[in-house]
């Protein structure tokens, strides 16, 4: 037996020790649809760099909150990523109702700025990980997500949406890196979370939906809309009513065929059409209040540029030199600012908004966005400092303040409300100085001499300091 004899029996237990491993693999492995939640602390290491003993106590807190809450829901924790997490449950809502629970626990002290995001696919997971498309889809919500709000896709949404308990906004289109198609994602509104606003979503390169030139927000009803089915289905008032002027005119369309059917002995179509009418008529009444509203009482109208020839381009403004310029610096550093606040950068984010007020010094957003970072960073002074001249130079979305997750630790210090009260303005930390005692004329020598005498009686302890100190008082009113 050469050495190619055992070197043919080492390869041949290798094959079979590789292909026991796979076989357990596969066997404990498991595959599942469901809500996949993804969270993680924003700037967490920035966090560490700065306080490492601070860190460490918002993670334990981070994660003694997410067990706490996923054991009362029924939530399954499969990894603790670092500073995030990734854990599944069996329903939607359980998943949003827990990502809530956690983000109103963890606004108290020490405050966690977390990052969720939800979304509801397949999972693969075993001892070594999870896999699979909605593994990758959460992920990349939650890294779009703002600390202390929650996103979700449409697919949650759709499961929560009758839910009167659960509120979300829509926020739009949004492109995520290595996912085909873009997505629509949502932001839970529910106790007062965190919700972005228009230049939060235009910081971020993945918003792919154009914003609206208007919105305009009708008022139909759902009772008039049932009557309408039931009463004139078969001519289609109701889908006109509802404003889908297509489906109407097919209604039309069908119905004038069907009354010409009536004419040659044939009425099957009619049948149909007052079927149709009646089953339109009993899913509107079915139809909760908020589906219903979204779907009939949200228009939104986009304005449509129209083309310019080309041998008028010259002159036309929107292709102008300036037109086509760069945008200003200001708006550049702001929203590079912004994104860095949203990543958790804080001190970067400072950065870019000094460089905003070094253009502008009177910038009520950078101002306030400021505010926000040194509220996150615990340095109360210059956010109340730039609070104030936010307020000064016009911001007056006074709504946001008191809701602004990231203006949560300036919110609970003692002095805030005497500063909300003051107009957000500072109050003076020290009375006006009184004149000097000693450069009046009005000042009597023997002053001098009585509170000597107290001295004495202080050192020879027959006064208290606190005594000591009432006798003063009274001899320098001229009481004693």
């Amino acid at each position: 037996m050469g050495i190619s004899y055992y070197y043919d029996l080492g390869l041949l237990w290798y094959v079979q020790i590789a292909t026991f491993k796979l076989r357990f693999v596969v066997m404990t492995s498991q595959r599942q649809l469901a809500a996949i939640m993804f969270t993680d602390i924003s700037g967490f290491s920035a966090m560490m760099q700065d306080d490492e003993s601070h860190a460490r106590e918002v993670l334990q807190r981070h994660r003694s909150v997410l067990e706490q809450t996923h054991k009362s829901l029924g939530g399954n924790v499969l990894q603790y990523i670092g500073d995030g997490t990734l854990s599944i449950f069996n329903s939607a809502v359980a998943a949003v109702e827990c990502a809530v629970a956690m983000q109103v626990e963890l606004r108290q002290a020490p405050y966690v700025p977390l990052r969720i995001g939800i979304h509801t696919g397949d999972i693969t997971y075993d001892e070594n990980g999870a896999f699979g498309d909605g593994v990758n889809v959460s992920s990349r919500v939650e890294r779009l997500c703002l600390p202390g709000a929650v996103y979700i896709t449409e697919k949650v949404y759709d499961d929560i949406k009758n839910h009167a308990w659960l509120d979300a906004i829509r926020l739009g289109k949004f492109r995520l890196h290595n996912i085909n198609s873009s997505i629509d994602l949502y932001a839970i509104s529910s106790k007062d979370l965190t919700i972005p606003i228009t230049e939060d979503l235009a910081a971020l390169p993945e918003f792919a939906e154009q914003s609206p030139v208007s919105t305009e927000t009708s008022n139909r009803k759902k009772g008039v809309a049932f009557v309408l089915a039931l009463l004139f289905g078969i001519l289609g008032v109701h889908r006109f009513y509802l404003g889908q002027r297509g489906k109407g005119i097919a209604y039309l369309a069908v119905f004038g065929v069907g009354l010409a059917a009536v004419i040659e002995g044939e009425a099957l179509i009619m049948i149909v059409m007052a079927i149709l009418g009646f089953v339109d008529a009993v899913l509107l009444l079915a139809m909760p209040q908020m589906e219903f509203d979204r779907k009939y009482n949200q228009i939104t109208t986009k304005v449509r540029q129209k083309k310019v020839p080309k041998r008028r381009r010259a002159e036309h403004p929107d292709f102008s030199r300036r037109a086509r310029s760069k945008p200003s610096p200001l708006i550049t550093y702001l929203k590079k600012g912004m994104k860095s606040l949203s990543a958790g950068r804080y001190q970067e984010a400072i950065k870019w908004f000094d460089k905003v007020l070094d253009l502008d010094q009177q910038n009520k957003e950078a101002h306030y966005y400021l505010a926000c970072c040194f509220s996150l960073i615990k340095e109360e002074e210059n956010a109340f400092v730039h609070l104030s001249l936010a307020v000064k130079n016009g911001f007056a979305d006074f709504e946001r303040i008191k809701q602004d997750i990231n203006l949560y630790f300036l919110r609970a210090q003692p002095t805030y409300e005497a500063f909300v009260k003051n107009g957000y303005k500072l109050m003076k930390a020290l009375p006006e100085p009184q004149p000097d005692l000693l450069s009046t004329d009005r000042f009597d020598p023997s002053v001098l001499d009585k509170i000597e005498l107290l001295g004495d009686k202080l050192e020879k302890g027959e006064l208290s300091d606190a005594e000591f100190q009432l006798e003063k008082q009274k001899i320098l009113r001229g009481e004693g």
